[in-house]
């Protein structure tokens, strides 16, 4: 067992949600794993697939998570060649979250919002929905696949911005606060690129961070703040 030689992964493009309220969300009538790439979502990843061409050439193995906007970001960046889905690699499920306004949570369950404040982002497990060591659990399974089955190939995975956010945490080992704050700072853009090497360090193999957040398209399409939809 051992780790892949390069690790990247690319957050989707722009989507239907990272353009509308939170609220604007939980009424709209598409399903949140159901949101399309925009046309500015779609150039961006454009973009971002030809530069990851030129930086890297071919993958070996491509995974995506099974949401729509994952997948169309993943036939730009890498159009007609075949990729797995995998639902470990899905967003974080925000479950009432998804589908109730603000208001009516307050009037349904305020209950629920004064255990989300009491509890805090990290342990909070939202009715019908995960919390963040949910996820981790998650992304503990894939790392076993990918030590299991991928050693020294090129992998290219498409991902959502919480679950990077908590698969750098696990990888990288940094403190449940700093995984809080990037998240509330949305620091990973839509069609960013984060890559890992395999390197021995101390006798052994580890994934080791080699870029982050990097955007191909900035400058080329209208930036925006990045949202975690």
């Amino acid at each position: 067992m051992g780790w892949p030689k390069r690790l990247v992964l690319v957050r989707h493009g722009e989507s239907l949600g990272n353009t509308m309220t939170v609220d604007e969300r939980a009424t709209c009538e598409v399903s949140t794993h159901a949101y399309p790439l925009t046309p500015r979502g779609r150039e961006q990843a454009r973009i971002t697939g030809e530069w990851l061409k030129k930086e890297f050439g071919e993958f070996d193995v491509r995974y995506t998570s099974y949401y729509r906007r994952a997948l169309e970001t993943m036939e730009f960046l890498c159009p007609g060649e075949k990729s797995y889905e995998d639902a470990r690699l899905a967003e974080a499920n925000r479950g009432v979250y998804h589908t109730m306004t603000r208001e009516e949570l307050e009037r349904h369950f305020p209950f629920e919002l004064r255990r989300k404040d009491k509890e805090g982002l990290y342990h909070f497990r939202p009715l019908g929905g995960e919390n963040w060591p949910d996820i981790e659990l998650r992304i503990h399974s894939f790392l076993t696949t990918l030590a299991r089955d991928y050693d020294d190939v090129g992998v290219l995975i498409v991902v959502h911005g919480h679950w990077l956010i908590l698969f750098q945490r696990l990888v990288e080992r940094f403190s449940i606060a700093e995984a809080e704050r990037r998240y509330r700072e949305a620091i990973a853009k839509n069609a960013s690129v984060t890559w890992y090497e395999s390197e021995r360090v101390c006798g052994r193999p580890r994934l080791v961070l080699k870029g982050q957040n990097i955007v191909p398209w900035d400058g080329r399409v209208e930036d925006a703040p990045g949202s975690p939809a």
